[in-house]
């Protein structure tokens, strides 16, 4: 699990929109710091700047209403394109990953794994090639000078939002994120569709980088946070499980039909360790759902 970008001088009875400004420039450097390896292809390094972009992407939501509105119009297309072109490569390295483990585990698989690797191999070449391209477009478009204005007119601006308290900032936007974790528990907590897990696992890592960026002035986050962050790499996880599934089952057809049924047999294995996850999915709604869950997270932050 990638840790929290550290945002320094942050303080009780700040201006929101100055501080909205620090964790903005906390986020941008943290995409500049992880590009280097994400450009060579890296395998951490992709993953790591993806998870940079994405909490660029998540502080920018967090903040909308303080930062310049037609700025950050023009930015988040370009925040999001970046996130999805990183995700592309990401989704085959997870992918690749968690077959070749799986080929590891198993007597025989009937070449299935080997199979979806050298086939999302090829995948994921034509992905870097596009995250590169992308990449050289955004640079020269000037993206982190653009990126870096945005935060520094954030932490100039008088608008009265930005005249806020961060503490009652941060207040009125966990407090929202909680409530859209809430809005979506009741649907995941009484059926079996995956689709409305997802839904959940969204709220939540919503809800995570509400919390993030005040976990140093309000302390008593920390634990909270952590609660919340193991929810969404949970849930997380089925997801991934489901992609490595239809991507064997896809592949199920080229297998000669003496080597059929180890091929089957390992994506019955599959089925039943998604299976498992998904039972400790369950668990993690239902521990969303104790009253003592938002307890800890409003006495945080009254």
């Amino acid at each position: 699990m990638a840790k929290p970008v550290n945002i320094a001088r942050l303080e009780l009875g700040m201006r929101a929109g100055r501080a909205a400004g620090r964790v903005l420039g906390a986020s941008i450097a943290n995409v500049r710091e992880h590009a280097p390896a994400a450009v060579l292809g890296d395998v951490d390094g992709i993953h790591d700047m993806r998870v940079a972009v994405k909490r660029l992407r998540e502080t920018m939501r967090l903040f909308r209403r303080l930062l310049p509105t037609r700025r950050r119009q023009g930015m988040m297309p370009v925040v999001e394109l970046l996130n999805d072109t990183l995700g592309a490569v990401r989704e085959s390295d997870v992918m690749m990953l968690d077959a070749q483990q799986l080929a590891a585990e198993v007597a025989d698989d009937g070449g299935l794994c080997e199979i979806a690797v050298a086939r999302r191999q090829a995948k994921r070449e034509a992905a870097f090639e596009r995250l590169l391209k992308v990449w050289a477009q955004l640079c020269s478009a000037g993206l982190f000078a653009a990126l870096d204005d945005i935060a520094e007119r954030t932490a100039r601006r008088r608008r009265q939002a930005n005249r806020l308290e961060v503490e009652r900032f941060a207040y009125e936007a966990i407090t929202r994120a909680l409530d859209r974790v809430h809005e979506r528990l009741g649907p995941a907590r009484t059926s079996e569709d995956p689709a409305l897990l997802h839904r959940l696992r969204i709220a939540v890592k919503r809800l995570r980088y509400s919390i993030e960026p005040f976990r140093r002035i309000l302390p008593q986050l920390r634990e909270p946070c952590k609660a919340v962050a193991n929810a969404q790499e949970l849930l997380g996880l089925i997801h991934d499980f489901d992609v490595l599934r239809d991507a064997l089952a896809a592949h199920l057809e080229e297998i000669e039909p003496e080597r059929r049924d180890a091929a089957n047999a390992v994506l019955e294995l599959l089925e039943q360790r998604r299976d498992e996850r998904y039972r400790q999915a369950r668990d993690v709604v239902e521990s969303l759902a104790d009253p003592d869950f938002d307890l800890r997270i409003l006495d945080a932050i009254d």
